[in-house]
């Protein structure tokens, strides 16, 4: 979801202190009625708490559903060494230790005396490729934990969301006159509007033009592509792999045993497998994965709020008639 959640993430803040601006002007002009600043303090508070708990509700259901999309019908969106990212790496280098050649990587030409902390850094990337090794090989474990963490957000905020809005709604039918008058009311339901509304412009935007690269403009879509490939095919550090290398060529004369040396010779295969695969996932089924579930929650989220502020603010105007 990176495209089109980096966008999403980007305007949380800005929505955040508008939504705080507006209810506070709300909350001013609704000061100035016949109501209690007992009871406007209450109704700020129930409706920015309903807000809060609705963003946190709409993002893990968000994040559920691209979850899902990725799992069972964009496949390729999400390849499993894309998802856990390359071997961990080991850096070999003395820097504290000067007696002890500096460098990345073991020379053994004319002998090999390892220093403490490269032996301390040798069993610290043992320890750390064997829990890749145990990623890799249980490729729907990371899929459950963060489907865990986005159903504990939802678990939490779904009940508060529920039981706010349903004390508003009760409220709001019990005293229609004062519901009637009501600033902050219509101000909670215009701004989710609005947001939905945002939700589905961008995400809405952003699947027509994946549509349009992928059947109209094929010719688009295959630049994507290309410059996808070409980016992810560079390694991110050289010495990463001679690093490993080294372990291997200067294994017997360093003294290291026999599991490690081993253990690096398959860090080497892993490493090419990351490489070569690691530009491969299909880009057009990523963007998809990322923004059908803002539309699909956005549509629905904005016709009710859209909907009901409507409906009230005419049988407002019908009461003044």
């Amino acid at each position: 979801m990176e495209g089109i959640f980096s966008v999403m993430i980007s305007l949380l803040p800005t929505l955040g202190v508008l939504a705080l601006v507006i209810f506070g002007i709300a909350a001013i002009i609704e000061g100035k009625s016949t109501m209690k600043k007992s009871n406007v303090i209450r109704s700020v508070y129930f409706y920015m708490a309903s807000l809060v708990t609705l963003a946190i509700v709409i993002g893990s259901v968000i994040f559920l559903i691209n979850l899902g999309l990725k799992s069972w019908l964009f496949t390729e969106a999400d390849p499993v060494l894309y998802r856990i990212g390359s071997p961990p790496s080991l850096f070999l280098g003395d820097r504290f230790e000067p007696e002890v050649i500096d460098e990345a990587f073991l020379i053994c030409e004319d002998g090999c005396i390892l220093s403490a902390s490269q032996k301390s850094n040798i069993a610290t990337w043992q320890e750390n490729y064997t829990d890749w090794q145990k990623r890799k090989s249980n490729p729907g474990g990371d899929r459950a934990r963060d489907a865990v963490a986005a159903l504990s957000f939802l678990i939490i905020s779904l009940p508060i969301f529920i039981i706010h809005f349903r004390i508003l709604q009760k409220e709001s039918k019990k005293d229609e006159a004062i519901a009637g008058r009501e600033v902050i009311r219509p101000t909670y339901f215009y701004f989710v509007s609005l947001s939905a509304l945002l939700m589905i412009v961008i995400a809405g935007g952003m699947l027509i033009n994946l549509g349009l690269k992928t059947w109209v403009f094929p010719s688009a879509g295959e630049a994507d592509r290309i410059e996808s490939k070409e980016y992810f095919a560079e390694p991110y550090v050289i010495s990463e792999k001679t690093n490993i290398q080294s372990i291997v060529d200067c294994g017997e004369e360093c003294e290291i045993d026999e599991e490690t040396i081993a253990l690096a010779e398959l860090w080497l295969i892993d490493y090419t497998e990351w490489q070569n695969s690691y530009g491969a996932q299909d880009s057009t089924q990523r963007q998809a994965a990322s923004t059908i579930p803002f539309v699909l929650l956005g549509m629905p989220l904005f016709w009710y709020h859209w909907s009901v502020v409507r409906k009230e603010s005419k049988d407002k105007k019908e009461e003044k008639v």
